[in-house]
């Protein structure tokens, strides 16, 4: 990576759990000294820290406490995370220590769906309708019209699927409502019209003025039948099956959409639609590296271009270069999940089949033998996931296909 400028940096990473691992490895790689943070003492990424603070990482003031703490005993010189949605505790860290971040308000507009709607309307921004819910009458009033339309009703501060669910003529509104509310920190939530159409995940990174998008991943919602009204996605393929006058169209609106929350550069996280007129709009952005091992392993695997160690040099304050983002290969990428029957797990067969995938990137499992299965209402409810690289979109799939079709979870 461009501008390395010293082995002897120290970069807090805020959060310690499995899908943070990528983040510390990659520090440890460029021999940076790494502050983990995170609420669990034996959360997993820690072990690779050389210093650690525990602490939440949804608690931005009391994160930005122990580091400026620390930071007089050992300078910090960057703060950054990755598959974890707290882009206010990074920011306001980084404000406190003086490091570069985006501004406090870009994050506050991050952290918020309602903000960030709001200023993609004033922008003209094009995105789904929306409409902020405060009681379950406003809910009744605003869907009174379901026959014709479906909508996603959803915390304004979620995350992992939690709380997300299908609006449509069938479903219990007074239940769908204290259903989606329990899942919030704040208990406000944001109803969208559902667009149907192809959904993409974007990866992008802003340097310039100009938006960087090195990989997009077509999102797999084809269980959105089985798990309704719970909205569950069953992982994705890169690369998207899209136009050149599409791709264009999507880094133009990544740019405008980041530029109206108030993010001028970093990483941007995308979750968009492609409309019945071939046209994208934003559903949601995020100022940070994705999680799901799209950031960390889809990307690189597909087309060698690590975003994690581009913001990490961005947290550093150190220069990173366009050429940084342009694609060293061209492959293809998939990663599936599995959904077993909810109950106490009594095996797991076929997993040493599972390893002689053809083109098998990465596999876990998120319980062990013995522990609960849940019923899935959420991505933490999933039970694990296989990742795969093919030569083409056609034969990854193929290849996550039967990877997931070897594995077997005997549910008692």
């Amino acid at each position: 990576m461009e501008g390395h400028i010293s082995l002897a940096k120290t970069l807090m990473i805020i959060g310690g759990g499995v899908e943070q691992i990528p983040a510390y490895e990659a520090a440890k790689q460029r021999g940076l000294s790494i502050v983990g943070t995170d609420i669990k003492e034996d959360a997993p990424a820690l072990a690779l820290a050389d210093h650690v603070l525990i602490v939440s990482t949804r608690d931005a003031e009391a994160t930005a406490e122990r580091a400026v703490v620390f930071n007089k005993s050992h300078a910090i010189d960057g703060v950054m995370t990755i598959a974890n949605d707290v882009p206010y505790t990074v920011a306001l860290t980084s404000k406190k220590l003086g490091l570069h971040s985006i501004s406090l308000d870009a994050a506050q507009c991050a952290s918020d769906k309602i903000l960030m709607k709001q200023r993609f309307q004033t922008d003209n921004i094009p995105c789904p309708w929306f409409s902020a819910v405060e009681n379950i009458e406003q809910l009744k009033n605003l869907t009174d019209n379901r026959a014709q339309e479906t909508y996603v009703l959803k915390p304004v501060d979620g995350r992992g699927a939690r709380g997300v669910l299908l609006i449509d003529d069938k479903i219990d509104l007074n239940w769908a409502f204290e259903e989606s509310k329990r899942w919030g920190d704040s208990g406000r939530l944001i109803l969208e019209k559902f667009i149907p159409g192809v959904q993409l995940s974007t990866e992008s990174f802003i340097l310039n003025n100009i938006c960087h998008t090195p990989a997009i991943a077509e999102r797999n919602y084809s269980r959105i039948d089985q798990f309704k009204p719970y909205i569950i996605e069953d992982g994705g393929t890169i690369p998207a099956q899209l136009s050149n006058q599409q791709l264009i169209a999507i880094d133009d609106l990544i740019l405008r959409g980041s530029n109206a929350m108030g993010i001028t550069s970093g990483i941007v996280k995308g979750d968009l639609v492609i409309d019945s007129k071939g046209n994208p709009l934003i559903i949601e952005l995020a100022a940070r590296l994705s999680g799901g091992w799209f950031a960390s392993h889809e990307i690189p695997a597909a087309t060698g271009v690590s975003l994690v160690d581009a913001v990490i040099s961005y947290a550093l304050g150190e220069n990173v270069s366009h050429e940084h983002f342009k694609p060293k290969w061209d492959y293809s990428t998939a990663i599936r999940y599995w959904f077993p029957e909810s109950g106490r797990i009594k095996a797991i067969t076929g997993e040493e089949i599972l390893k002689e995938t053809p083109g098998l990137l990465q596999y876990g499992f998120f319980r062990k033998l013995g522990e609960i299965q849940p019923i899935i209402h959420m991505h933490p409810d999933r039970f694990g996931y296989v990742l795969v690289q093919g030569a083409n979109r056609e034969e990854a799939i193929t290849r996550v296909e039967e990877a997931i079709s070897s594995l077997h979870v005997e549910i008692q």
